[in-house]
Parts: C-alpha cells; sequence; structure tokens
C-alpha cells in the first residue's frame, strides 16, 4: 500500500523536529501509521484490536466511501415534528 493515512495523535511526538501535540492529526505513509499505531501513539485505535487497527490503516478516500449515508429524511433536513 502506497497510499498515506491520517491519524490523530494520542501522545506529544517530535517528528522531523516539529513538535506535535496530542490531537494534532497527521499524514503518514502506511508503514508509519502501522509503527505509530503498535506503539500506541494513535488516538482511538487499540493496538490488540485487529479490526480497529485495520480501519485506522485505511486511506481517508476509501473511508469517507464506506461511510454510511445519512437516512433520506434527515439528509434532506426533514424533521419529525
Amino acid at each position: 500500500m502506497a497510499e498515506n493515512v491520517r491519524i490523530t495523535l494520542a501522545h506529544h511526538l517530535n517528528r522531523d523536529g516539529v513538535e506535535l501535540a496530542p490531537g494534532d492529526e497527521i499524514e503518514v505513509a502506511h508503514q508509519e501509521a502501522r509503527q505509530l499505531i503498535a506503539s500506541g501513539y494513535a488516538a482511538g485505535v487499540d493496538p490488540s484490536d485487529q479490526e480497529a487497527v485495520a480501519k485506522a490503516l485505511t486511506p481517508e478516500p476509501a473511508r469517507k466511501q464506506l461511510a454510511a449515508k445519512p437516512p433520506a429524511d434527515k439528509a434532506e433536513g426533514k424533521t419529525g415534528a
């Protein structure tokens, strides 16, 4: 996989001389993302949960395609009242 992955940091990280803080979102190569996840640096991803890791390693455009579409009444701005 050559595509980049976006992850949100759970801990401070010095990357390429830049200090990154928890909550910062970074885009990294797939292999670097895998290393950060395994080291516990990705927020909201349990390294022992294979399904969560696979989802986190999915490139952003593919995640958007997999996202569920809202129900038609919500998509059109209709309310129940």
